[in-house]
């Protein structure tokens, strides 16, 4: 028997998953002491009285570890892993704090590794689709990425959702993320669950958060290589009036006089009509024959545009995804490094790619603190394709579906878009360039490429001040630089119109004077976002008998500097390199009447936006059955108005969760569990646009109304300008059959806005426009 046998020495631990979250109610157990100790928050302290002795660690849907015990054994960092298969814990990340499912009031979809890796596409909102319970997809003109969650929260504000990756708010172009790099997604909807994100939360919010090494990981590699082939795109899914049917519909129109003002314009301006109108016009002032105008209809009637863009614009689009990505860590380091490139052609044959890299590291160089540092860098290039189907060629505007692209034999068909045909055969007299467009030939003249390259750092650290309660610092720098260029060389019809509608003929020479230089066309855009945030954050987390309570309180800043400048050159040439001077001022008769400039194209914006935000969020447990929570944040920006910053009105919310299941009486074994949820709170929205300070737009001389430089008020000054205010009541309940083979959820909610930005009356003799 060793002399220190039968000495008792305290043992003392963590127990934490592979995310370092702890586990509580993990089990201690001493096999020859006879002592056996419950983790509380992941921490714990057993008394070992007899040695050798060995400790046996398990948890529910966890490994059992087994560690011997040294002689000078004092503290152990434990963590465990996973059973394979097993049913995990869902634990939803609202971008301030982790939070078990179970716990949460609130309302949240939490999608995982493998449910995104099931579906397809290299954007992470392709693989949102259909997996995400009240997230829908409607591009509009307020909402680009088309990503809505529980409907519309604004009328004239963006209605865009934010999104959050990794703790901070993401700044740039949502395309950049990569799939591939992502471990999972929190959806957030309600007030309880939106609210800590404050002004900025009310069309929703999404946490992404990225792939990480853990500590204790041994090495794990995951390399992917895909090859995703779509079929052409069904152009005849939609049933679509028929060209027959529809040049019948304009006969009756032309008929009762509804062209009568395109008529107008195209005999003064020489504006197109569509085939089927010109063709009644020309028999109306009687320069066709009767015959020949139902010859020429009946041809029309016969033509399906649909039949011609799938002949020659229609394509089975191409996604080619590499992806390798390693991860790993010791008892006092965790690592990861990625590396994504995906390549695309899609259904218009527009070209792409993009290039991923990203590495972290969380350092743990002594007991209670953690150092992470981690870098994203992206570049993606993408140059614009054929005409689709689904952005059509029309006539001033007008979308007809009997347009042609070519004849019998192949050879390119003109498609009269902006001017007469009649006009455009005889206008010069042969001296000007060819004013025909050919959808066939033109995208090979003109298209446009778009280059961005994205940075991203982000530092933070962690200190575990006591036992329940650390403390966390963290900033992050992000930077996107967009260069987006626009080239239509000499034999593209947007060039050709330009420099024949301000050229000049000599009546007496025939000599052609160019306003717009002969030579291509070209105009960038250098877009730069750069972002700053910083945050410092409190939390707290305690476990005593049969309660729990966590609570969290912090501060940050952030700032967004956006600036963009534009230039269009002239008379371009790539070889040798030249362009050519414009007179941008003055104006000028145009060939087809009337007057113009050519305008500078010249853009120069400059926005800078700082925020700075208190909150607080608070929630206890009581016998794991009865949770209440509650929230708090104040926001104050430089866009808000001064009353508005002054006034002490904090977004908050408050919610109660009731887990039914965990009750005596409650024994169903059909839904073993049952949960549900009340919360009601305040989230907000802002127009990043609007300002509360006065906005004047001084404007150059004006052909049509002054000849002096003009002043005018676009925006008044708004002390009380603040963000929109979202209230909503939600009333949730959760349930799961056994083993989960069945889950869900069915929510009802109550959304309503106010405060919203709008139009409202003002002395217009005080503010108008005025000269100077």
């Amino acid at each position: 028997m060793h002399a220190w046998a039968q000495r008792a020495v305290i043992i003392k631990g963590t127990v934490t998953n592979e995310n370092g979250r702890p586990l509580p109610a993990t089990t201690i157990r001493a096999k020859y002491s006879q002592t056996a100790v419950l983790s509380t928050a992941g921490g714990f302290s057993i008394t070992v009285n007899h040695y050798p002795d060995s400790l046996f660690i398990s948890h529910v849907g966890y490994k059992t570890i087994s560690i011997r015990l040294q002689s000078d054994t004092a503290f152990l960092n434990i963590i465990m892993h996973p059973v394979d298969n097993a049913l995990k814990d869902v634990v939803v990340n609202t971008g301030y704090q982790q939070v078990p499912k179970e716990r949460a009031t609130g309302s949240f979809d939490f999608i995982d590794n493998k449910t995104l890796n099931e579906q397809s596409g290299t954007n992470i909102l392709q693989r949102l689709k259909g997996v995400a319970n009240g997230v829908m997809f409607n591009p509009n003109i307020g909402n680009t990425d088309g990503l809505n969650i529980r409907g519309l929260s604004t009328i004239n504000a963006s209605q865009s959702v934010l999104i959050v990756v990794d703790n901070f708010i993401y700044e740039g172009n949502i395309a950049n993320i990569n799939p591939n790099d992502i471990e999972s997604i929190t959806v957030l909807k309600d007030a309880a669950a939106t609210s800590i994100w404050g002004a900025r939360a009310g069309n929703g919010v999404i946490v992404i958060t990225t792939k990480k090494g853990h500590f204790g990981q041994a090495l794990k590699i995951d390399a992917t290589a895909n090859t995703i082939i779509a079929g052409k795109p069904d152009l005849y899914s939609v049933p679509a009036i028929s060209s027959s049917d529809y040049i019948d519909v304009e006969q009756f129109l032309y008929q009762k006089g509804f062209y009568s003002n395109d008529i107008f314009y195209s005999n003064y301006y020489h504006e197109a009509l569509t085939p089927a109108v010109e063709i009644f016009l020309n028999r109306t002032n009687g320069l066709i024959s009767a015959e020949d105008s139902a010859k020429q209809i009946n041809a029309l009637k016969a033509i399906d545009s649909r039949q011609q863009y799938d002949k020659y614009f229609n394509h089975a689009a191409i996604t080619q995804q590499y992806s390798v990505n390693l991860r790993g860590g010791r008892q006092d380091i965790a690592y990861n490094f990625g590396a994504d490139y995906d390549k695309t052609r899609d259904a218009s044959a527009a070209p792409s790619h993009k290039i991923n890299i990203h590495f972290g590291n969380t350092y743990r160089p002594v007991k209670n603190l953690q150092l992470n540092v981690s870098v994203y860098f992206t570049d993606s290039r993408a140059k614009s394709g054929q005409p689709s189907y689904s952005n059509p060629i029309t006539i001033n505007g007008r979308r007809v579906p009997y347009l042609a692209f070519a004849d019998a034999n192949g050879k390119p068909l003109p498609v009269n878009t902006g001017l007469l045909g009649s006009y455009t055969d005889t206008a010069g007299n042969g001296k000007l360039l060819n004013w025909k467009y050919y959808p066939l030939e033109d995208y090979k003249h003109q298209y446009s490429t778009t280059h961005i390259q994205e940075f991203i750092a982000n530092a933070g650290i962690s200190y575990k001040i006591i036992k329940d309660l650390s403390i966390d610092v963290k900033y992050q720098y992000q930077k996107q630089q967009t260069t987006q260029a626009n080239m239509a060389d000499t034999a593209s019809y947007y060039t050709r119109n330009l420099i024949n509608t301000y050229s000049q003929i000599d009546p007496e020479t025939g000599v052609v004077n160019y306003i717009v230089p002969v030579g291509g066309i070209l105009s960038t855009t250098n877009g730069y976002v750069e972002s700053y945030n910083f945050r410092t954050q409190v939390s707290y987390n305690h476990n005593w008998g049969e309660n729990n309570v966590t609570a969290i309180a912090g501060w940050e800043t952030r700032q967004v500097d956006a600036h963009s400048d534009g230039n269009t050159l002239y008379g371009y040439t790539e070889n040798p390199l030249s362009y050519t001077s414009i007179d941008p001022v003055n104006f000028y008769p145009l060939y087809t009447g009337g007057t113009g400039n050519i305008g500078s194209g010249s853009v120069l914006t400059h926005t800078l936006n700082r925020f700075v935000s208190i909150y607080a969020n608070a929630a206890y447990t009581w016998k794991g059955k009865y949770v209440i929570s509650g929230s708090l944040r104040k926001d104050a920006s430089n866009i808000f108005g001064v009353s508005a910053n002054d006034k002490w009105k904090p977004l908050w919310s408050a919610g109660a969760a009731w887990n039914i299941s965990k009750e005596s009486f409650y024994r169903s074994k059909l839904l073993p569990y049952l949960k549900v949820r009340l919360t009601y709170g305040y989230s907000g929205n802002v127009d990043l646009s609007r300002s509360a300070v006065p906005i004047e737009l001084i404007s150059t001389p004006d052909y049509y109304s002054s000849y002096y430089t003009s002043g005018r008020i676009l925006t008044l000054n708004n002390p009380s300008l603040s963000w929109e205010k979202i209230n909503m009541l939600n009333i949730g309940l959760d349930f799961s059959s056994l083993k989960n083979i069945v889950s869900g959820s069915v929510e009802y909610y109550h959304k309503k806005g106010t405060n919203l930005y709008g139009p409202s009356f003002y002395d217009y003799t005080t503010y108008g426009l005025r000269h100077s």
